[in-house]
Order: C-alpha cells, then sequence, then structure tokens
C-alpha cells in the first residue's frame, strides 16, 4: 500500500540505538520462542504495534539491566485507537475479544477489520546468532479478517521476516510494500533497512517484489509500477518472495559516500536523495542535476535489496495467504516456512499451508555472490503493515539452530508402512517429508544377543538412496556411515521400464509414444519464462533445453537441476530416491510357497491340473532352480517408480552370500499411468518443478507370488499406485539376473499394466464398461489359485471410481496362452454421491489344497462381505446376498481381515473367525494435512456363522448354524455390535498401556452350555483419541496383533507439533480377551532394569506403546519366543537413523487356531 506513518519510530529508533549499537558478540546457537502465551523466552526489540495477544503487560525494551517483555495488547490499545478483534474467541463486528488465553495468543502486527488500517509492528532480536555451522529457521504465521481490498481482494499489506548483520544497531525499512525491510520508491522517509541481508516477504497485497524495473531474464505478466527498489518482479497479490542484502538510508549513505550524501542536506533533500538510491541503485548525486555518480566511467552500484533469482512462489487463488472471511485465528490458514542458509551460504526455503505438504520455493542456490559473505551473526525479525486496506498480521512461534542440526520443530523423517522380511535382514522404507520429499529403503542385520534375544543392527547393511544418489567427497552415508565418495548408479544404467498402452517397454525418450512425450513435456514452451528458453548447468558450459530432459531427470540424471548459482530447469533434489509413504518393502528371494510337486483340488479332485500335466515343471523343480537367484527387494516411491533394489542371495544350501547386498538398484518401472500425470502445468504436483511441494504416484505395497502357466512356474509382481491413480500392473521377476534384466526385455517383464479405461471385463462380471468401478488403487493385490484351473490376481476396486461401487476384481490368466480376463464382483453398494470401495481383498482356503475358496474384503462404509469362488465356472462366481457384518456407525474397514479357525473350547467344531480393525487415514495434500476418520473406532472378531453351503460339498467341516435358528432379524441375516461381547478396555493412567481387567465370556450362538446365548463374536473399542487401526492385522498363533495409530492432536494454529504416537495390540483371536502378562521385557537378561518396568509387568495389558508403523514382522528365537520386529516413526537419537524394535511374546501354545488368509513371507 502507497502510505507509511514512519515519524513515530525516529524517536525510537535513537533509543535502540544507544541502547544495544553494536550488539555484544556473544552468540546463541538455539532459539526457540512460543508467542501464544503472555510472556516470550528471549528479548525482543520491539516496534509501534507489535505486542502479545494474550498478555496484559506493559512492555519493557530489553536493556543491560533485563531482557525486557514485550507488551500485551491490550496494554497498548491506545495505539491501536479502536476495539481488538480477532484472536482466539473472535466475532464478527466490533466487539472487542483480547486477551487471548494463555497458550492460545500470538505475536500480532496489526489489528483488523473493521478497523486494523494503517497500522504496523515489528520485532527484532537481541543477540547475535553466529553464521559459522550457517542457520535453520522455521516459523508459522497466520493472516486473516482483511476488508478484501486490493486487487487479489485479499487485504494488505503483508509479514516480513528477515536476517540483518548482528555489528549492526536494529532497525527496520519503509512500510507499505516494503514490509519494513526495503527502502521505498513511494513512501517517505524512503529508507530501508540497515545491515539487512536477507528478507522474506509474505505478500497477499503484492508490492514486495514490485521494483521499478524487472530482474534481468523475467518478461511479464506482472507489471513493474515500482513501489520499492530498483528490480522486481511486478505488482503480483498473494505472492511469497525474498530479497536480498540492501543499505539504502540516510544514515549508512552519509556515512559511506558524504561527498554525494552531505550533513549539509535539508530533511527534504535526504529523502529526495534516499528515493532517488532506492529507485536506481546506484549511488546518486543529488547535488550535481540528480544523476548517477560516475567512476570512470562507470555508475556505483549498492546493495538494494535485489530479489534473490526466482526465490518466490505466486500462489493459486485457491490457496490464499489471507483468510479474509475468518473471524477468528482457529479459522485461519496456518502457514509453516523452514528456511536454511548453510554455512557456505546455500539458501534453501519451504513452506506448508495449514499443516500440508512442504512445499519448495528454492533449493541449496548460493546468495553469497550477489548478497557478499554472511556476516558473523544474524538478529532476526519481523514485521507486519497495513494501509488502506487491512487484515490481523500474526506470529505464532520461531525457531532457529544451526544448519547443521535437525532445525525443523515439525517433526523428522516419518513412516507410514512397513514390512519386514527374511530371516537374515530387516527391510525398512521411510520418508523425510522436511527434506524435499526424500524417502529411504534400508537392510538391517537380525541377529541374537549373548541371552538369545532377537536385535537389530543399529546401522544398517546398505541405504538404496546412497546406493542410487552416491555419496560426495567429504561425505557420509547418513544411515550407514560410509564415507564418500561412492558413485551414484548411472542415469543411462539403470534398468526403467514402462507401458505404451499395448506392452512393456524400456523408459527412454525414443520408445514413448508421441503422447506419452506430449504429456512429459507440456507445457515446458509457453509460460515467462519458458522452460525452453532456459538452460542446464552443464560443464564447462551451459546446454540449451532439450525435449528428454524431463526424462533424464526422472531416470535421476543431475545436470540439469538448478544449480547453487540458480541456473538450470529442474529442482534440485538432496536425493534421488523419492518419498516412501505407504509403499511396504517386498521381498523376493528363493520361492518359499508351500506348494508340493502334486496339485490337487479338493472340491473337484476329478479335475485335470495343468501344474501336474505331462512334462510341466513342477514346483520342486522350480524351487531348486531358483535356489539362488538374487533377493530383490521392492518398494513404490513417489518418484514415479517401483524400485527393486538387491539384497544379496542364498546358496544352494540355503546359507545366506552377502555378495551382493548393497541396495544398488536392479530394476525400476514407471507406470504408464504415472507417465500421463508426473508432469503437470500445476507447480506444485510437477514433480520435477522447483516450486514441487508434495504429489503421490507409486503409493501402495506389492504383492509377489508364484504362479503357474505356460508349463512353467513364474514369480509375479503386481501392485497399484494408491491414491497415485486408478491403475494396476504386473511384472514377470522370476529370474532377476543381469541378462534378464534388462530394458532390451521390457517387452517379457512388463506382463501388463490396466486402468479404468482399459479394463473390460467378461459379459457374465461387469462387461465391457466394469473398468469404471475402478478407484485409486488402495490397498495390495492377491496371487491366488482359483478352481477353474487358473491362477489370478484379485484385487479391490479401491477407493474414488466413477461410479462409487465397492467390488473386487479378479483377473485370470489362461494356463496355456497366460492371456488375462477380467471378473468384476459388485456389492451393489455406494454411488457417486456416496462413494465406496474396497482397498484389500482376502483370500481364504478353507480346505488347505493352496486353492481359493472365499474372498473376504471390507468397505469403506463399514461392510463386510464374502464373495464365494467355490465354483469351477466363472459365471457362478458371487458375492453374499448382503454384509455378513455392518460395524457400528459405519466405522470404516481399510485394512486386510485376517481369515482364520479356531474352536472356542477343546471338542467345539472349528469356527471360520474373521479378524479386523477400523480406521482411515486420508493422505496429505498441498493444502491440507493428513486426517483421519472420526468417531470411536474398534477391533472385531466375527463368526462366519454361514457354511452351510460349504459343508455340503467340502470334506474340511466348520460350525455352521441354520439362518432361522441364529435370532437375527436383520435383512440377509447379517451382524452388528449387538450381536458380539464386548471387551471392555481401559487406559492404565502410570503407564498409558490398554488394558483389559476381567476378560468378558462369550456365549456363542448355538451353544447350549451357557443360560444366555446368541453371541457371533467378540469387539473391543479403541481408548485413544481418534485411535484406529489403518494398518492391517496378523495371525501369530492364536493371538491377533495389530499395531494402531493416535494421531497428534495438535492445532493448526497452536505452536505444539507433538508427533502421533502408537499401541501394538495382542490379544486373544477367539475372545479379544488379555493373555497373561503378553509382553516380555526385551533383553531383560542383559538389563535387569526392564523387568521392573510397569510397562512390562502389566498383567492385563492387551497394548502397549511402541508407535510402530504397519505390519510388525514375526520371528522366532531358539528358546520358541516369538519375537515382532517393528519399525517407528522415531528417530534414534544414538544413530540418526529410524528407530525400531524386537518386542518378546509371552504366548500360549496354540492348541486350536490356525491362519486360512496366508501371506508369503521368509
Amino acid at each position: 500500500m502507497n502510505r507509511n506513518t514512519f515519524g513515530t519510530f525516529r524517536a525510537l529508533f535513537a533509543a535502540l540505538a544507544a541502547l544495544a549499537a553494536p550488539l555484544a558478540a556473544h552468540g546463541q546457537t538455539l532459539i526457540s520462542e512460543d508467542f501464544t502465551g503472555t510472556t516470550t523466552s528471549n528479548p525482543w526489540f520491539f516496534f509501534a504495534d507489535a505486542c502479545l495477544t494474550a498478555s496484559s503487560a506493559a512492555g519493557a525494551q530489553p536493556s543491560g539491566s533485563g531482557n525486557g517483555q514485550l507488551p500485551g495488547c491490550v496494554a497498548i490499545q491506545s495505539t491501536y485507537n479502536e476495539n481488538l478483534v480477532g484472536g482466539q474467541n473472535g466475532v464478527a463486528g466490533p466487539t472487542q475479544t483480547l486477551p487471548d488465553p494463555n497458550g492460545q495468543g500470538a505475536l500480532r502486527f496489526t489489528n483488523g477489520n473493521p478497523g486494523g488500517y494503517a497500522q504496523h509492528g515489528a520485532i527484532v532480536s537481541t543477540t547475535p546468532f553466529p553464521t559459522g555451522a550457517g542457520v535453520s529457521l522455521t516459523f508459522k504465521t497466520v493472516t486473516y479478517r482483511g476488508n478484501s481490498g486490493g486487487a487479489g481482494g485479499d487485504g494488505a499489506d503483508g509479514i516480513s521476516f528477515f536476517l540483518m548483520d548482528a555489528s549492526q544497531s536494529p532497525n527496520i525499512g519503509s512500510w507499505g510494500g516494503s514490509l519494513g525491510y526495503t527502502c521505498s520508491n513511494a513512501n517517505p522517509p524512503y529508507v530501508g533497512m540497515v545491515g539487512a541481508y536477507l528478507g522474506l516477504g509474505i505478500d497477499e497485497y503484492g508490492n514486495f517484489l514490485n521494483g521499478a524495473n524487472w530482474m534481468s531474464g523475467y518478461n511479464g505478466p506482472n507489471a513493474a509500477t515500482g513501489d520499492n527498489t530498483a528490480l522486481g518482479y511486478g505488482y503480483r497479490p498473494n505472492r511469497i518472495g525474498m530479497r536480498g542484502a540492501g543499505n539504502i538510508a540516510w544514515s549508512w549513505l552519509n556515512a559511506n559516500y558524504p561527498q554525494y550524501y552531505p550533513s549539509s542536506f535539508s530533511a527534504s533533500d535526504q529523502q529526495a536523495a534516499v528515493q532517488a538510491t532506492c529507485q536506481s541503485g546506484l549511488v546518486w548525486d543529488l547535488s550535481h542535476h540528480g544523476k548517477a555518480v560516475k567512476v570512470t566511467g562507470d555508475t556505483i552500484p549498492l546493495y538494494d535489496y535485489a530479489p534473490i533469482p526466482n526465490a518466490y512462489v505466486e500462489l493459486p487463488s485457491t490457496m490464499q495467504i489471507a483468510n479474509e472471511a475468518a473471524m477468528a485465528r482457529p479459522q485461519a490458514t496456518p502457514i509453516f516456512y523452514q528456511l536454511k542458509i548453510s554455512q557456505r551460504g546455500l539458501l534453501s526455503l519451504s513452506y506448508s499451508v495449514n499443516g500440508g505438504a512442504y512445499q519448495q520455493v528454492i533449493k541449496s542456490q548460493d546468495i553469497t555472490a550477489a548478497n557478499g559473505p554472511l556476516p558473523a551473526g544474524f538478529l532476526f525479525g519481523f514485521a507486519g503493515s497495513t494501509g488502506g486496506s487491512t487484515n490481523i498480521h500474526e506470529i505464532l512461534c520461531f525457531k532457529a539452530g544451526p544448519a547443521t542440526t535437525a532445525a525443523s520443530s515439525a517433526g523428522a523423517s516419518e513412516k507410514q508402512s512397513a514390512k519386514l522380511e527374511s530371516g537374515v535382514q530387516a527391510y525398512f522404507a521411510y520418508y523425510d517429508p522436511n527434506n524435499g520429499w526424500t524417502g529411504r529403503v534400508t537392510a538391517s542385520s537380525l541377529g541374537f544377543d549373548s541371552f538369545g534375544n532377537v536385535v537389530l543392527s543399529p546401522t544398517p547393511n546398505w541405504d538404496a538412496a546412497c546406493a542410487l544418489t552416491g555419496v560426495g567427497s567429504g561425505g557420509t552415508c547418513p544411515t550407514t556411515g560410509v564415507a564418500g565418495p561412492t558413485p551414484a548408479q548411472s542415469p543411462t544404467g539403470r534398468v526403467i521400464l514402462s507401458w505404451n498402452g499395448s506392452q512393456g517397454i524400456p523408459y527412454e525418450w525414443g520408445n514413448l509414444t508421441s503422447a506419452q512425450q506430449t504429456a512429459l513435456n507440456a507445457g515446458d514452451t509457453s509460460g515467462s519464462p519458458s522452460l525452453s528458453s532456459l538452460s542446464c548447468p552443464t560443464s564447462p558450459s551451459p546446454t540449451p533445453y532439450a525435449a528428454n530432459d524431463r526424462l533424464a531427470f526422472l531416470r535421476g540424471d543431475r545436470s540439469c537441476e538448478v544449480s547453487t548459482a540458480g541456473v538450470g530447469l529442474f529442482r534440485r533434489r538432496s536425493d534421488v530416491l523419492g518419498d516412501i509413504v505407504d509403499s511396504s518393502p517386498a521381498w523376493v528371494g528363493p520361492p518359499i510357497a508351500p506348494y508340493t510337486a502334486v496339485w490337487s483340488d479338493r472340491l473337484y479332485p476329478s479335475a485335470t491340473n495343468p501344474e501336474t500335466a505331462s512334462g510341466s515343471q513342477t514346483y520342486t523343480q522350480f524351487v531348486t532352480a531358483a535356489q539362488t537367484r538374487t533377493n530383490v527387494v521392492y518398494a513404490g516411491s513417489n518418484d514415479g517408480l517401483l524400485h527393486g533394489f538387491r539384497s544379496g542371495s542364498y546358496d544352494a544350501n540355503g546359507a545366506f552370500v552377502a555378495t551382493g547386498n548393497d541396495g544398488q538398484e536392479v530394476l525400476a518401472y514407471m507406470p504408464g499411468a504415472v507417465v500421463q500425470t508426473i508432469h503437470s502445468t500445476t507447480n506444485n504436483v510437477d514433480y520435477a518443478n522447483v516450486q514441487y511441494g508434495h504429489n503421490f504416484f507409486v503409493d501402495a505395497t506389492a504383492a509377489t507370488g508364484d504362479l503357474f502357466y505356460r508349463g512353467q512356474w513364474h514369480t509375479w509382481l503386481a501392485s497399484g499406485l494408491g491414491p497415485g491413480g486408478n491403475a494396476i500392473f504386473a511384472l514377470d521377476v522370476t529370474d532377476p539376473t543381469p541378462a534378464n534384466f534388462a530394458e532390451s526385455k521390457a517387452a517379457s517383464l512388463v506382463v501388463g499394466e490396466w486402468n479404468s479405461s482399459t479394463i473390460s471385463c467378461a459379459s457374465a462380471a461387469g462387461g465391457s464398461s466394469c473398468g469404471s468401478n475402478l478407484g485409486n488403487t488402495y490397498g495390495t493385490p492377491q496371487l491366488r489359485r482359483l478352481h477353474d484351473g487358473k491362477w489370478a490376481i484379485i484385487f479391490g476396486n479401491g477407493y474414488g471410481s466413477a461410479t462409487g461401487d465397492a467390488g473386487i476384481f479378479i483377473m485370470t490368466i489362461d494356463p496355456n496362452t497366460a492371456a488375462t480376463t477380467f471378473y468384476y464382483l459388485s456389492t451393489q453398494t455406494g454411488s457417486a454421491a456416496s462413494p465406496n470401495g474396497i482397498a484389500f481383498p482376502s483370500a481364504a482356503d478353507l480346505d488347505a489344497d493352496h486353492t481359493t475358496d472365499y474372498v473376504y474384503a471390507g468397505d469403506l462404509q463399514g461392510n463386510l462381505w464374502r464373495f464365494d469362488l467355490t465354483s469351477n465356472n466363472e459365471s457362478n462366481w458371487a458375492v453374499s446376498p448382503g454384509p455378513l457384518f455392518k460395524t457400528a456407525a459405519g466405522q470404516p474397514i481399510t485394512t486386510a481381515i485376517v481369515v482364520a479357525s479356531g474352536a472356542p473350547s477343546p471338542g467345539m467344531q472349528q469356527q471360520v473367525m474373521l479378524l479386523f480393525g477400523t480406521g482411515q487415514r486420508l493422505p496429505v495434500t498441498n493444502a491440507s494435512p493428513a486426517t483421519y476418520a472420526s468417531g470411536t473406532q474398534s477391533l472385531y472378531g466375527v463368526w462366519d456363522w454361514n457354511m452351510g453351503a460349504w459343508n455340503a460339498y467340502a470334506s474340511v467341516q466348520y460350525a455352521s448354524m441354520n439362518a432361522a435358528a441364529t435370532g437375527l432379524s436383520t435383512a440377509n441375516y447379517y451382524l452388528t455390535p449387538s450381536s458380539l461381547t464386548q471387551q471392555v478396555v481401559t487406559v492404565n493412567a502410570a503407564t498409558g498401556d490398554r488394558e483389559i481387567a476381567a476378560n468378558a465370556t462369550i456365549c456363542w450362538a448355538g451353544q447350549t452350555s451357557c443360560a444366555t446365548n446368541g453371541q457371533f463374536g467378540w469387539y473391543l473399542n479403541l481408548p485413544g483419541t481418534q485411535e484406529q487401526i489403518i494398518y492391517s492385522p496378523e495371525l501369530v498363533l492364536q493371538a491377533l496383533t495389530v499395531n494402531s495409530i493416535v494421531p497428534a492432536s495438535a492445532n493448526a494454529t497452536s505452536c505444539a507439533l507433538p508427533s502421533d504416537i502408537g499401541f501394538t495390540y495382542v490379544i486373544n483371536a477367539m475372545t479379544g480377551g488379555a493373555f497373561n502378562q503378553v509382553f516380555l521385557p526385551p533383553s531383560a537378561a542383559a538389563n535387569p532394569a526392564f523387568s521392573t518396568n510397569p510397562k512390562y509387568t502389566d498383567a492385563v495389558a492387551i497394548a502397549i506403546q511402541t508407535n510402530a508403523t504397519g505390519m510388525s514382522f514375526v520371528t522366532t528365537n531358539g528358546a520358541g519366543t516369538r519375537f515382532l520386529v517393528y519399525e517407528t516413526n522415531q528417530v534414534d537419537t544414538a544413530s540418526n537413523n529410524i528407530a525400531s524394535g524386537a518386542q518378546p511374546l509371552n504366548l500360549p501354545a496354540n492348541n486350536t487356531g490356525r491362519r486360512l488368509s496366508w501371506i508369503e513371507r521368509r
């Protein structure tokens, strides 16, 4: 805005100069400030309207005798001269609502609508922060309750954060578009900050980067209307941008160039001289006809707060800095900033809107060439202002530390799911949202300590991110500690495959279809500047843009990434491996399925089985042939690729061979669906864009398994994309030798890829339009043998389909030709208006003949379904007439169902039990954090009592009831929680353990041994706030184990940033009750202190806090004790690696239970 009331600062500046110039050299290396309370933890100089909304105290400037105190807003209300509105409990209209409650306030600079005009405030730290180790900063802002003024309709003006040379006295620049940082071309007295080094403008009005002229290389469309300084990127509302160093103030000009800025100038001449200097960025001689000073023919340039090249982001209209409609702070849109300057002067900036994914603005760009070297110390400051339009401008919290430490108060590396395989190594996959959304896959040795306990090596054997990216000279791999230099895998040497719509292809430019090439380069020749007008910073000289540059970037080429000088096409990555959020590692080594050389279908004993045809390879022969093949760990990543990393092998005797146990990538696959979406003209979802935030591409856990066709056994991998899209693909990973894992073999390695547009079903099961039922392919497919003599991939229809239906797809593979046929079994529930969907199908083999009989699955609306595949005729496959069970209030079922059998007591018939939990996690977006299902969630154990049809023709029998005898009055006799016995869970206040003090006894329907009966299973409610099940459960002996998550409850406008926590549950699968003291102390013999920890002496505990994520890996020691090996969402402070654990269990002997839905694992 074109206004300024600077005169009120003159006396304050003089006082501060006497008080603090220059500040002491003593440095502070960690600053953490929470502005939500009544006081601050650190001393700050304050200017004009700056105040704490939760305080009523009078302010006191820091002095030699004290730290001072920021004033409370109500204490300086006369400065505002109006009611103070907004805050935690703001209401519409002029009613005063300050002070805020303690802990729910903010640092405020301006008031809001209906007042708040022509106001400003600022604070500056008092203690120099040393720059020798760089600096890493985070802070959170809110802007709200404006009058919708300005061209953007979002009020004015903005907030600035700045770093200034600590050798200078604290001072402030002009207001208006200068935001207290730069000099002004429009608002007297025009002065800018002295000693300014870096300023970040959070600029809803649009003038902070509006210079008199455009920056070199910028050609619009924003008009340069010259609000401040000489250079900029024009006027643009709703922009976040950065400016560099400057000293344009009369005091500095007079001290450094007295011959051109003499003390004899009048006040008006001084202002005119400052204004001319600001507008030109040159030393100006006002006494000689107002011309720029030239020395030997050249003008004398000055630091004039020039924009940091391309260090800005113009936010879309859907993502406003200011929420004009918000009357109170909780309705505002908080924005979290991460700013880092390395000790070499490399600048990085990213931001997070409303708790969403961090989005990059600039990455590791050298600012010392334009800004000069880093000063010895920095002072930090914030400022905010309004003019003819208004907004409330507030800061919530601030943190500063050396750049060599983890400075983000948003948390460290996070992880969603982990699957751990192999008796030799445990594999962890995780991601870091604070480092450009990078990912890691590590392999850690599993072994035993001297007391027989299962332990994990604290240092991984390899880290795929380091193997793929390489380690520079003088650096180390952060997880393994291996010192550089180690070479990166050659981008041109990587084996990367894709799909062109009809067959597998090498992921090379010349192999893509013209439509794929167009999708990959859309918009490159438009925009200002266009990508095609830029160059790659190659040595010895830059090379111009080429059409295949983005593809090379996606293959791992770094040559076109933006250099430290700001030259380049694509964003600068910390690691080539992208984030791995929901894709757990899937291990493939020697064949381990429980198949035999003889195949028999017990439901159809006279059937001809292709697996036993004359001349066919038997499974035993297949095992022998593949025993020594390379182990490969597969994981999907949001860099658009499914990756396969080698991990040693086994010899013919089953001994592990360490050769090749190094995490080198041996295969990668970019789905054709991802080729179409990984580039976008929307910057924050465009993977290669310098302003990329986050997007999902390949984010589902792959299934792997052995299957038979064309007379041979094969190993396939099948996977969806999770939230990354509505496609599923299959790869033949039977032979991982270099000769076979080659781009030239793409057509045979890629079995196929199918999406909602290309899937066409058999007429009896969905018809040609069945593909419209396919949504985003969450969950893990199942590779199973069916009664029609064919192998198949079974997968849920996912979420977000065009129809909104819930159902499963079955893709059969012809045993002679390998041709595929699709079938879709619909539950006829859900619609576009009320969407439903299924993620995880669970295949059940009821008679142990390795042929799937039923498939069970839960849906988003809380229904539990059974799909009958017992027929050898595909047209007879069907879903149950209605759900078997409905959860309370439609609790969503988003994980796999454990299908188990067990007898309630010795002598009773085996029952088919369906074990599952409820909950849902909606993934993070660029505008919102991850969110979870609301309401109480539960764990269930439901008896499938309707086994009469099965018992009529199967040799293996299960407990069953006649429908009329059940006493159920619901349609199609479905069960509800009222049909089950509740196990009551309480929380131990001292330990947090989940406990069942007394196990409830289940009187099963049909029993005559108890007075009351009619129960069909059990349930328990999870006691934590929003505690839920988003990871699939497992059966261990007769116990059900599952990891829960309790989402962090931090408010987006709070400075508290707690981490999610989680509990590991171990309960009786048949009853839902507690075992006696089921959790053993880990390494108790080695560390007796564990034995007295009440966490492990709780006899009635069913869950303890482990913060485990994903599914645990079950292994056994020599004494037969089961251990749950797990990964957490925490960082081990000793090793700086992801924290993990091995929890021993005290389980009784399994006399009755067995798993009917099985998972291959080593």
